[in-house]
C-alpha cells in the first residue's frame, strides 16, 4: 500500500492547497460579475500607485542612488569651503593637498572640477563636457573600467603631468562607435593630443549629480590643457570639489572637527586667501553642487502628498467594496448557515480584494513605466553647455514598491469589509425583511475622510499653482523678452587678456551687424543660472572692516550695452566705456543693494572698490534684480567692465528687433564661424527658456497637484455615488411599499 506518512503528507497539501485555489477562483468569478466596480477599484488604484512609484524614482535616483555607476553614493561626504557671507566658494588644488591630509575621517578623499574642452582638429571642433580630477578619483569610487585602466599615482603627481584621458562609455560608443582598438589610440583635446588609457563603465557620468561628463583627465594636466593655469600653485583660484567616505569609527562630527581645526591653521598660515573661510562636512544630500540640495525636501513633501493621495483613494476603494459587501450579505449568511468558518469568509474577501489590489499595482507599474519613459523623452536641460540627465527607470525596486503599495492597499481597503461580512448574524440576515438598509456609519465616515483630504490636496494644488504662476510672472527686475543667448569658451586656448578683449569687440561688432538684431552685449554669467553667480571679495576705499577681512557681493564681468540688452535701467551715472578706451581708469557698476548695505545709502558715484589687487571706480548704480533664485531677498552685486577683466568664456546677449528672438541663432552662428571657424557656440537658448529651465523643480509639482487634485475630487464624487446608489438600491422596498400606501414621488 506504500509509505503512510507520505499519503498524509499528501493529503495534508492537498487539504492546505484546495482553499486557497477555490478562493482564488471564486474571487475571480465574482469580480468578473462586477466588471464596473473592478474597472473603478482597478484604474484609481493605479493612478495612485502610478503616481507615487514615479516619485520614488526620482528620490531613488536623486537620494538613494544618485551617482550611476557608483555604489553607495549617497554615503559620500563633501568638505566645502564657506565664506562669511554662508556662500560656498569652491575650494582650490592646494587647500584639497592640505585637508586631505589633516581630515582622516575621510577615506581617501578625492576632488574634482569641470572644465570646458574643444575636441577635434581644426575645422572640425566640437564642444566636450570635462573634468580634472585627483590621481585617486576612480579607485576612491570603487569604479572598474569597461576597457584598458584608470590613472596612476605618477600621471598625478607633478605639474605638467602625462597628456591622458578617461573617456565615457557613452562618448566611446557615439564617437568612437565603441571601438576595441579605442585604448592607446589619441585625441585632441584643446590644441594637445592626449592619450586615451581607459573607458570608464556603462551608465557613470561623472561625480556632479545629474550632469553628464565625457572626458576625465589629471588635474596636474591643469597648466598644458589650460593654457598656463597657475590653479596648481595659487590658492586663491576656486573651483575644486572635495569628497570621501567617512572611515568605519568616524562620525560626521568628527570630521567636522578636524575640519574646523585644519582651516584654522590655514587661515593663520594664508591670511590673504584663507582668513575668512571656514569648511562644512556635508552629506551627500546637501552637496551645493548638483541638483539634490534643492530637491531633497521637495521630493520628500511631494511623496508625503502622494501617499496622501494615495490614501485618499484606498478610501474610495474602501467605500466602493463596503457598499459591494452590504449587498453580499444574504450570500455570505448562506455560507455561514452552511458551516463556513467566518476566517474563511474574511479571507474570501481579502483574497478578492488583493486581486483587485494586484490588478492597481500592475496598472500603477504600467503608468510608472509610461510616465519615466516620457519623461526621459523630453531634451535635457544644460548648465554651461553640460547635459543635465535625469535618467529615472522602474527597475526592480520601483516594481517592488509598486507591488508592496497594491498589497498595503488591498490589506487597508479589503479589511473593512471582511471584517464586516464575517461578523454578520445569519438567522437576522435571512430573516424576511432583513434588506433594510443598515446606517453604515463606516462608509460615511470613510466618505467625509475622503472628501476632506480632496479638498486639502485641491487647496494644496491651487497654491502651488498659484505660487508657480506668481513665480514666472514676477518682475525679475530685467526684460525677459525677446533676448537670444548663447555661449562660447575660449580658455582652452593660448588667449591673453588683449586677445580675449579684442575677441569680445569683433563679435559683438559683427553680431550687431546682423540686421535682425537691435542690441548685443557679452556677460561672464547669466542670471537665474542654476549655478548661480560667483561670490568676490572686495575693499572699499576708506571703509575698512575691523577684522581685517574683506566684504563680498555677487559679481558678473559685463560689456557695455549690456544693461540696455537687459533692459536693466540705471539709476544714477552712466555705463561703462568702450572695449577700446584705455583712457578711463578700471570702472564697476553696483546695484542698489550694494549702495544700501555698504555704503549706508551715501552718494556711490566716484567711490573707488578694491578687488584682486586693483581699484575700480564706481560709476553707476543699476536696479536691483534677481540673480541666483526667485524668492531671493536682494543681493549686493558688482558689476565689472569687461573692458578692464576681459575673461575667456562669456555668455553673448542678443536683442531681437521683431518677431522670435530664436530666429537669431543661425545668423549668430554664421558670423562666429566666419570670425573662427574652430570656435563652436553651445548651449543656445531664449532668456526665457532659461529661466523656466530655473523653474522646473516648481513646475513638476505644481503640474502634479493640478492633476491629482481634481482627480482626486473625482474619484471622491464616485465614491459618494456609490454610497447614495447603494443605499438607494436597498430602501427600493421600503420606497415601493410607501407609493404602495399613497405616498408621491
Amino acid at each position: 500500500m506504500g509509505d503512510d506518512g507520505w499519503r498524509k503528507s499528501a493529503c495534508r497539501a492537498t487539504r492546505i492547497g484546495e482553499p486557497m485555489i477555490h478562493d482564488l477562483r471564486y474571487a475571480l468569478r465574482s469580480i468578473a460579475r462586477m466588471p464596473a466596480l473592478a474597472a473603478v477599484v482597478v484604474a484609481s488604484l493605479g493612478v495612485g500607485i502610478g503616481v507615487n512609484t514615479i516619485v520614488f524614482s526620482w528620490i531613488d535616483a536623486v537620494l538613494l542612488r544618485p551617482l550611476p555607476g557608483v555604489r553607495g553614493a549617497a554615503a559620500f561626504h563633501f568638505i566645502e569651503p564657506r565664506n562669511q557671507a554662508g556662500m560656498y566658494v569652491g575650494m582650490s588644488w592646494l587647500e584639497y593637498r592640505d585637508l586631505r591630509e589633516r581630515v582622516g575621517s575621510i577615506e581617501e578623499p578625492l576632488a574634482f572640477r569641470m572644465i570646458p574642452l574643444y575636441v577635434g582638429e581644426a575645422g572640425r571642433v566640437e564642444r566636450g563636457n570635462g573634468m580634472l580630477v585627483s590621481g585617486n578619483y576612480f579607485a576612491s569610487l570603487g569604479l572598474r573600467p569597461a576597457l584598458g585602466r584608470f590613472l596612476r599615482p605618477e600621471e598625478t603627481s607633478k605639474a605638467g603631468a602625462e597628456p591622458v584621458a578617461v573617456i565615457s562609455y557613452e562618448f566611446w560608443q557615439t564617437r568612437f562607435a565603441g571601438a576595441s582598438t579605442i585604448v592607446g589610440q589619441t585625441i585632441r583635446l584643446n590644441g594637445h593630443d592626449v592619450t586615451i588609457i581607459g573607458v570608464a563603465p556603462p551608465g557613470f557620468r561623472g561625480t556632479i549629480m545629474r550632469l553628464s561628463f565625457d572626458l576625465w583627465l589629471p588635474a596636474t594636466f591643469a597648466p598644458v590643457l589650460l593654457d598656463g593655469s597657475r590653479e596648481l600653485d595659487e590658492r586663491g583660484l576656486r573651483g575644486y570639489t572635495m569628497m570621501g567616505r567617512l572611515t568605519a569609527p568616524a562620525t560626521r562630527a568628527g570630521a567636522q572637527a578636524e575640519a574646523d581645526a585644519a582651516m584654522r591653521d590655514l587661515a593663520r598660515t594664508y591670511p590673504q586667501t584663507n582668513a575668512s573661510l571656514q569648511a562644512d562636512v556635508l552629506p551627500f544630500t546637501r552637496a551645493p553642487r548638483g541638483p539634490q540640495r534643492l530637491l531633497a525636501a521637495s521630493l520628500a513633501f511631494l511623496q508625503a502628498l502622494m501617499l496622501l493621495l494615495l490614501v485618499a483613494m484606498c478610501g474610495n476603494t474602501a467605500n466602493l467594496v463596503l457598499a459591494r459587501a452590504s449587498a453580499r450579505q444574504r450570500e455570505m449568511s448562506v455560507r455561514l448557515a452552511l458551516g463556513a468558518g467566518r476566517w474563511r469568509i474574511a479571507r474570501l474577501l481579502l483574497t478578492e480584494n488583493l486581486l483587485l489590489a494586484i490588478g492597481g499595482a500592475a496598472l500603477g507599474a504600467g503608468i510608472a513605466i509610461w510616465g519615466t519613459n516620457t519623461l526621459s523623452a523630453f531634451p535635457p536641460m544644460h548648465v554651461r553647455g553640460i547635459p543635465i540627465v535625469f535618467d529615472t527607470v522602474i527597475d526592480g525596486a520601483g516594481l517592488a514598491v509598486a507591488i508592496a503599495l497594491g498589497v498595503c492597499c488591498g490589506l487597508a481597503f479589503g479589511a473593512a469589509p471582511a471584517l464586516q461580512l464575517s461578523r454578520v448574524d445569519p438567522q437576522l440576515a435571512l430573516r424576511a425583511g432583513a434588506s433594510t438598509a443598515p446606517r453604515g456609519r463606516l462608509r460615511h465616515a470613510l466618505m467625509a475622510v475622503e472628501v476632506g483630504i480632496a479638498l486639502v490636496v485641491l487647496v494644496v494644488a491651487g497654491l502651488f499653482f498659484r505660487s508657480f504662476q506668481a513665480t514666472r510672472e514676477a518682475d525679475p527686475g530685467f526684460r525677459r523678452d525677446g533676448v537670444l543667448l548663447t555661449a562660447y569658451d575660449l580658455s582652452g586656448r593660448r588667449t591673453t587678456e588683449s586677445v580675449n578683449r579684442a575677441f569680445a569687440a569683433t563679435v559683438l561688432q559683427r553680431v550687431r551687424a546682423i540686421p535682425a538684431v537691435q542690441s548685443a552685449a557679452i556677460a561672464s554669467s547669466v542670471p537665474l543660472d542654476i549655478h548661480g553667480l560667483p561670490v568676490r571679495g572686495f575693499a572699499i576705499e576708506g571703509r575698512a572692516r575691523p577684522d581685517g577681512t574683506e566684504d563680498e557681493a555677487l559679481a558678473n564681468t559685463v560689456t557695455p550695452g549690456y544693461f540696455e540688452v537687459m533692459g536693466i535701467p540705471l539709476r544714477a551715472g552712466t555705463d561703462f566705456a568702450d572695449l577700446n578706451d584705455t583712457t578711463s581708469p578700471p570702472q564697476a557698476i553696483v546695484n542698489e543693494e550694494f549702495v544700501r548695505r555698504y555704503l549706508d545709502g551715501r552718494e556711490p558715484l566716484g567711490r573707488r572698490i578694491e578687488s584682486r589687487g586693483r581699484m575700480y571706480v564706481i560709476v553707476g548704480v543699476a536696479r536691483n534684480s534677481l540673480y541666483n533664485a526667485f524668492g531671493d531677498p536682494p543681493l549686493p552685486i558688482i558689476y565689472y567692465s569687461y573692458r578692464d577683466r576681459p575673461v575667456a568664456s562669456g555668455e553673448l546677449h542678443l536683442r531681437a528687433k521683431a518677431g522670435p528672438e530664436g530666429a537669431l541663432a543661425s545668423g549668430v552662428r554664421r558670423a562666429v564661424r566666419e570670425m573662427d571657424p574652430e570656435l563652436p557656440l553651445y548651449d543656445v537658448r531664449t532668456l526665457n527658456d532659461h529661466i523656466d529651465a530655473n523653474l522646473i523643480f516648481r513646475r513638476v509639482p505644481a503640474r502634479m497637484f493640478a492633476v491629482a487634485g481634481p482627480l482626486l475630487l473625482i474619484l471622491a464624487a464616485i465614491g459618494i455615488y456609490a454610497v447614495v446608489a447603494y443605499t438607494v438600491s436597498l430602501r427600493i422596498p421600503e420606497i415601493g411599499v410607501r407609493l404602495a400606501l399613497g405616498a408621491t414621488a
